[in-house]
């Protein structure tokens, strides 16, 4: 019994132990912000209390155990006491003294914190950003600032942060150990904390709320910078990458990007209107999934804008270089078990993406990050657009590069959306009194306007009328109606 019990022990001991290293990256006692340092506070006065109380019950029970053990053969019993007022007087007014010592300064911490920083900085001068939490990645948004990233969250240092906590699906609980506690994310209830962080660097997240399969890696980072550093990383994500040299690797995977991950994935947030719309875009891919969850070919996943000016990926867990993102794309399981792309994504369900065409995805996806502020990009005019009679050819060509091709086949068959085969004979039958040029064009502009299938909203993202130009739409309207 023994060497079982010191067996159990030497198995038990190291994992006991690690629960009590201070300097981890998640350990709330190595506080980077006011929020998590008045916790940590508020802990150690409680902890202080109560081995206060420990020590002193303990204290008791061995004197009482070696005072009055049984002594030699004495077989008569002792004295018998059945009540003593005073004791029990005492023994009822300490817990109570000791809990109200607790309790007031417990409470007045909560209540201040959740008036949020008693500087004026909130809501004079609040910087308010929207966590969004999802299945099993967080979004991120900065109303106002046009700015919309994923799994890692960009804050100035010494200013105090409002975060609305959203939740698309499930309860989250978002936390950040070393800036502040854990707060719940509900669906269909708003809530909301505030979090400052008192010097540089980068600090884990994570959710600490069970919320399904692959709850362990729902991780994100927060970078904590400079207000300089913060608003040239604010001034970068708005905008637009560098174009792919023609003929290069990235440029071949910018037309994989775009037919095979625009469906789910949001990769030109650097644009004011696809920013303001990604909420939505967002939903309604959520909802398309909801709809048929098994066999859905769409889910609401990370913004990939500027993806390479992130330091990991996968929900926080991987670094970010292109062996782990080319591991990744080969088999998300092996990186992250339970994501959705690898159930979801049609590249995993038959429309498997040759090496090739993973190498020249990862170099795409390496590529994006913003120009430099004094660059000017230069854009070429496409064929057709802008002007003169519409191109089917450069419809053809936007087809591909705008993402209609990963949701949207030219035959019969359904991905996302319906296939457009024949296309010009249903468009034009659809609406009383509307041309089949109208109507297509709407379903453009609008994707709400008119939903085949029955459901309630579009999982097509309504920010092509901010993306392409009328030109361009009349491309992409003439070749739509030439498939036959």
């Amino acid at each position: 019994m023994r060497r079982r019990s010191a067996l159990l022990l030497a198995i038990l001991a190291p994992a006991l132990l690690s629960a009590c290293i201070l300097n981890s990256n998640q350990s709330p006692f190595e506080t980077a912000g006011p929020v998590a340092e008045d916790q940590k506070n508020i802990f150690i006065f409680i902890f202080i209390i109560a081995v206060v109380v420990f020590v002193v019950v303990e204290a008791a029970l061995l004197y009482s155990i070696l005072k009055f053990r049984q002594k030699g053969g004495a077989s008569k019993l002792p004295k018998q006491v059945h009540g003593n007022t005073r004791l029990e007087i005492g023994w009822s007014l300490a817990p109570i003294v000791i809990l109200a010592i607790i309790a007031v300064p417990t409470l007045i911490m909560i209540m201040d914190q959740d008036r949020g920083p008693l500087d004026g900085r909130v809501p004079d001068n609040p910087l308010v950003i929207n966590a969004v939490g999802h299945q099993w990645w967080f979004e991120f948004e900065y109303p106002g600032e046009d700015v919309i990233t994923a799994n890692e969250l960009h804050i100035p240092v010494d200013r105090a942060v409002d975060v609305q906590l959203i939740s698309d699906d499930v309860i989250h609980s978002f936390w950040i150990p070393q800036i502040a506690g854990k707060v719940d994310m509900i669906p269909g209830q708003g809530n909301s904390m505030w979090i400052q962080a008192s010097e540089t660097g980068t600090f884990l997240g994570q959710c600490a709320e069970f919320c399904g399969e692959a709850h362990a890696n729902m991780r994100f980072h927060v970078v904590a910078e400079t207000a300089e550093e913060y608003q040239a990383w604010l001034d970068g994500m708005r905008r637009p990458p560098a174009s792919p040299e023609p003929g290069s690797a990235a440029a071949a995977g910018q037309t994989v990007f775009a037919q095979n991950c625009t469906t789910c994935h949001t990769a030109n947030s650097y644009i004011p209107a696809v920013a303001r719309a990604e909420r939505g875009t967002q939903l309604a891919r959520q909802e398309a999934f909801k709809a048929d969850p098994e066999n859905a070919r769409i889910i609401s996943a990370p913004n990939l804008t500027h993806l390479a000016l992130r330091t990991h990926f996968a929900a926080g867990i991987a670094e970010l270089n292109e062996a782990n993102l080319r591991e990744w794309i080969l088999d998300p399981n092996d990186i992250k078990k339970g994501n959705r792309m690898s159930k979801q994504a049609t590249i995993y369900n038959g429309s498997e993406l040759s090496s090739a065409e993973v190498d020249q995805l990862v170099a795409y996806l390496m590529s994006l990050s913003p120009i430099a502020a004094d660059a000017v990009e230069e854009v070429t005019e496409p064929v057709g657009g802008g002007g003169g009679e519409p191109s089917a050819a450069n419809g053809e060509a936007l087809f591909a590069s705008t993402g209609c091709s990963g949701c949207h086949s030219t035959g019969t068959n359904t991905v996302v959306g319906p296939g457009f085969s024949g296309l010009a004979d249903r468009a034009g039958s659809t609406v009383d009194g509307q041309s089949a040029n109208d109507y297509v064009r709407e379903s453009i502009v609008s994707p709400n306007a008119f939903v085949v299938g029955g459901g309630a909203i579009s999982a097509m993202p309504g920010t092509f009328g901010a993306q392409l130009d009328d030109g361009e739409i009349d491309d992409l309207v003439a070749y739509l109606l030439s498939i036959e």
